[in-house]
């Protein structure tokens, strides 16, 4: 789930129609040093849940990713871009070693909710309603997500909420092989747990 403040002329103008029709949009990362916004040409299709439209035009949405998406030609670029698109398959080949780097990534949820237990809110702040419920969510949070059973399923959300780097969420996101994407997962969460620099999949 990703809520996004809609405020651009022309995205405003894209939700009107999207909320008009199938209510389905892409979200691409912009290409680095691109000068005409080029997409990466994988994204994620998502389908607005929620809509709230301001008197200014703006709009607050909850968008639900449900597919990857490989953007082939784009079809028009105003007042939006538009790209013709095809859904991408995920691909699972080793099941054995699929469900032992599920085990390996669920080791690792549960280590950073170790490591956030053992190390409170400092003494300023330890009495903060806010902090405390925010504390409570990210137990919640990491609870719940040793929980979810579907592997393809637990390796997005576990990208989507625990990866801070968006160019490793991006890897993640591109990569169509299940084993592939678990064992890039495990590599970029290892590196933010233990502070160690990465710059690729192990």
């Amino acid at each position: 789930m990703l809520p996004l403040f809609i405020f651009e002329p022309r995205y405003q103008k894209m939700l009107d129609y999207s909320l008009a029709s199938h209510r389905l949009f892409a979200v691409a990362l912009r290409q680095e040093h691109s000068s005409q916004e080029r997409p990466h040409s994988v994204a994620g299709l998502g389908m607005i849940r929620a809509a709230v439209k301001h008197e200014d035009g703006t709009s607050h949405i909850i968008l639900e990713g449900l597919k990857r998406v490989q953007l082939m030609q784009a079809t028009s670029y105003r007042p939006y871009r538009t790209h013709r698109y095809q859904l991408c398959k995920t691909q699972r080949s080793n099941e054995i070693r699929i469900h032992a780097l599920r085990e390996k990534l669920v080791d690792l949820i549960q280590l950073r909710e170790q490591r956030s237990c053992s190390n409170p809110p400092s003494a300023e702040i330890q009495g903060s309603d806010a902090s405390a419920k925010e504390e409570s969510k990210s137990h919640h949070l990491l609870n719940n997500l040793t929980e979810v059973q579907d592997i393809e399923l637990l390796g997005d959300l576990v990208a989507s909420t625990l990866i801070s780097q968006i160019h490793a969420r991006q890897t993640i996101l591109s990569e169509l092989s299940l084993e592939k994407r678990l064992n890039q997962l495990v590599t970029f969460l290892m590196a933010e747990s233990f502070g160690r620099k990465n710059k690729g999949s192990a």
